[in-house]
């Protein structure tokens, strides 16, 4: 029986610490992230589950995560993704189809670019990030003046 479960993300990750990170942001985010840390075990997943999109890494210890890449692609075309690499990012996104919608983001990234890309694939919302706000040098001074 397939699972049919809306906003189920694969996450394929093998550095410990950036699995469990990616947990907690996708839950944060509302969606249910199915994470692994090698890419056969993902790779079968797909067969079973539904996923809405896919958060992985090139770089795994079992597979080419191109692998997956393809798998996904070839169930659908323009299944989202964003892959996590340390690669090239223009060397990497050369790899693919131009009408696939996938997002390539280098490490190091942070949490900021990560929803930056989901967003731009439509998986969430556009991240709402206050303005940054300034103020006004007399008003500093103001402040923080030291009266003697």
């Amino acid at each position: 029986m397939r699972n049919q479960t809306a906003g189920a993300v694969l996450v394929v990750e093998d550095e410990g610490l950036v699995a469990l990170l990616l947990r907690e942001v996708m839950t944060d985010l509302g969606l249910e992230p199915h994470v692994f840390t090698e890419g056969r075990p993902a790779l079968a997943s797909i067969g079973v589950t539904r996923y809405s999109a896919a958060i992985l890494d090139l770089g795994l210890p079992d597979i080419d995560g191109h692998e997956i890449v393809q798998a996904l692609l070839e169930k659908d075309p323009q299944f989202p993704i964003v892959v996590t690499t340390g690669q090239d990012q223009q060397e990497v996104e050369e790899r693919f189809p131009k009408t696939a919608r996938m997002r390539v983001l280098c490490k190091p990234f942070d949490i900021g670019m990560l929803e930056d890309e989901l967003a731009k694939l439509e998986i969430i919302g556009r991240p709402f990030r206050p303005a940054p706000r300034f103020i006004e040098q007399h008003v500093a001074d103001e402040l923080f003046a030291v009266t003697a």
